[in-house]
């Protein structure tokens, strides 16, 4: 009866929709593949921390760049060009980051790998709001969100278990260079089935998006312009501090894990399981908003992994990091719709385009400069500091976010109160 049901509710929606979620289950294959293997990877080159965290920094900070870019090509060109020119580009610049040895060469393909990593992300919302009719965008943003973990969760199994079966069929080292390069180039053959659902898109290609047909309307009073700025500059600072902590744990995660003992098929096991689960908790995502109110949802959502990090400072052991692993990433798949169709509710659509560029813009600054100083940190004093900062930034983050959007009647689920729309008039 549920599958019948959900069969049915997908099949309700635009085809362009249903094929962008055909294109969410298989997008993230690569990230997951790189976000479980390629630090691994360089380890197995000879580099420690310090440099990976260089690295990371160096590519994250490219992102940003591009996330302000992404924007005003979100307004220029719409979610469907973005989206799909964007994932090529990624695609192509990830096979140049697996053949890199050398550290020029790794942090010249990951800085550009950084910049077309911007495309996977920023463009997602803004095509559901564009091409999803309004009363199901918190369904699709939320179902969109979770085929990304799954389509994750394949990236991990794929880069956690190639290596282990070329080591048992063919010999090869494992942990090695040579096989985790195999595995991530697996991942790319794989995850370039993705661009097959965009171009077979027909209405997205020519509709432009939302931001382009409404921007000609009549814009706000001074109050409603007053209030955008506030709400604006609300979603893009807590992008930051939200960064600021995760910057300092996420790109290390899978060391960590390798240096509490557990070999790569384990990691790998770990990081898809994490995503699938995260996958279909997303789902819920728009039932407790409703029930909660999206903020409040959103305040206690983000809150819960905060309270795991700190048990991780006081009890560093498996189970505990890989609860705390596995929290975040429930809460990540939870937040981000119920974040995202709270743009587009306290936000006029001339405007959505940049503020998700600029939220990703400053995401990826506090991002790089987290897993900088992060990296030198974990070499010199051990994870406890980095783990502290996840504590620190995203309290922070979550306070500020509840403090800066309560008096908005949609940030408490009653978002149809005609006194406090700010949207243009068509």
């Amino acid at each position: 009866m549920i599958a019948r049901d959900a069969r049915n509710a997908i099949g309700s929606l635009p085809r362009d929709v249903r094929l962008f979620l055909l294109y969410a289950l298989s997008s993230n294959i690569v990230l997951g593949a790189f976000a479980l293997l390629y630090n691994l990877y360089l380890t197995q080159l000879g580099y420690q921390e310090d440099f990976i965290g260089m690295v990371n920094s160096l590519a994250t900070g490219s992102l940003a760049l591009s996330a302000i870019v992404s924007g005003r090509l979100l307004q220029h060109r719409g979610s469907w060009w973005c989206l799909t020119y964007g994932t090529l580009l990624y695609l192509l610049t990830s096979v140049t980051v697996a053949f890199a040895e050398r550290p020029v060469a790794v942090v010249a393909t990951m800085v550009l790998q950084g910049i077309a990593t911007t495309f996977l992300f920023v463009p997602l919302m803004p095509f559901v709001i564009d091409h999803t009719p309004p009363r199901r965008r918190e369904e699709v943003a939320a179902l969109a969100l979770s085929l990304t973990s799954v389509s994750a969760t394949i990236g991990s199994l794929v880069a956690g278990w190639i290596p282990y079966a070329l080591h048992r069929l063919a010999g090869l080292p494992n942990p090695g260079a040579v096989t985790f390069r195999i595995a991530l180039l697996a991942s790319i053959v794989l995850g370039s089935l993705c661009l097959l659902p965009l171009f077979a898109m027909h209405d997205a290609k020519a509709r432009p998006s939302e931001p382009n047909r409404s921007a000609t309307g009549t814009m706000p009073t001074v109050t409603g312009r007053r209030a955008t700025r506030r709400y604006f500059v609300a979603f893009v600072l807590a992008g930051g501090l939200l960064s600021l902590g995760n910057g300092a744990v996420v790109p290390f995660f899978n060391v960590y894990f390798a240096g509490l003992g557990l070999p790569t098929r384990v990691i790998g096991i770990v990081f898809a399981v994490s995503s699938l689960v995260g996958a279909l908790c997303g789902l819920l995502a728009p039932a407790v908003a409703r029930r909660l109110g999206p903020l409040r949802a959103v305040t206690v959502i983000r809150s819960v992994p905060v309270l795991f990090f700190a048990l991780l400072l006081v009890w560093p052991t498996v189970a505990t990091a890989v609860t705390a692993f596995l929290v975040r990433t429930i809460s990540i798949s939870m937040a981000w719709p119920i974040d995202s169709t709270l743009i587009a509710e306290l936000l006029p659509a001339a405007v959505r385009g940049d503020a998700f560029g600029f939220r990703s813009a400053a995401w990826n600054v506090g991002f790089a400069l987290a897993s900088l100083l992060g990296g030198y940190a974990i070499v010199r004093y051990g994870y406890g500091p980095v783990f502290a900062a996840y504590v620190v930034f995203c309290t922070a983050a979550v306070l500020y976010t509840a403090a800066r959007l309560s008096d908005h009647p949609a940030a408490h689920g009653r978002a149809g109160s005609p006194a406090h729309r700010i949207e243009p008039v068509e």
